[in-house]
């Protein structure tokens, strides 16, 4: 008798970690992910940056803090990140916000993938970044793909971009 219980609880525990790894990505390692990239239906053509600084709420230097979760928008990941507001440019925003990024990691048949769009990879944990976002009503601030943000890696380069977009905006 003690035999088969102890086989049996040893059954539930190998359904219990399959079930695990097949429906969650609680065991899985982010860094071996599938890679899915998919093209994002833009507007406008926001590689102009005038049409980019008018088409958004707000413009600012901000480091990102940590991601603090994950949503599911018209069956699409998405992902949010604590990101500290160092600098504005654009608009008035004061101390940690919400920021929504299109994309993230997502379980499908038991395997792990990473959606991106236009090839732009996650933000980073303390990494500092020229944000361009637009507010939304559910309590977070949205990113757009591959212009809503600019890795900025020195000094040098966050007061090279902060003079363009202070330029574009004097030109209005």
């Amino acid at each position: 008798m003690k035999k088969w219980a102890i086989i049996f609880v040893l059954i539930l525990v190998g359904i219990g970690i399959f079930s695990l790894k097949y429906y969650t990505s609680l065991l899985d390692s982010k860094d071996s992910a599938i890679i899915v990239n998919k093209h994002y239906p833009f507007k406008d053509d926001y590689q102009e940056k005038q049409k980019l600084v008018q088409a958004v709420d707000h413009i600012f230097i901000g480091e990102v803090i940590r991601e603090v979760g994950d949503d599911e928008y018209t069956g699409k990941p998405n992902t949010q990140f604590l990101v500290r507001i160092t600098q504005n440019i654009k608009g008035a925003l004061l101390g940690d916000i919400t920021v929504n990024q299109e994309g993230g990691y997502y379980k499908e048949k038991g395997k792990l993938y990473l959606l991106t769009y236009e090839k732009f990879p996650l933000l980073k944990k303390d990494q500092m970044y020229l944000f361009f976002l637009t507010k939304t009503n559910k309590g977070y601030f949205e990113m757009m793909p591959k212009y809503g943000s600019v890795l900025l890696n020195n000094e040098e380069e966050k007061l090279k971009q902060i003079d363009s977009i202070r330029k574009i905006m004097g030109e209005k």
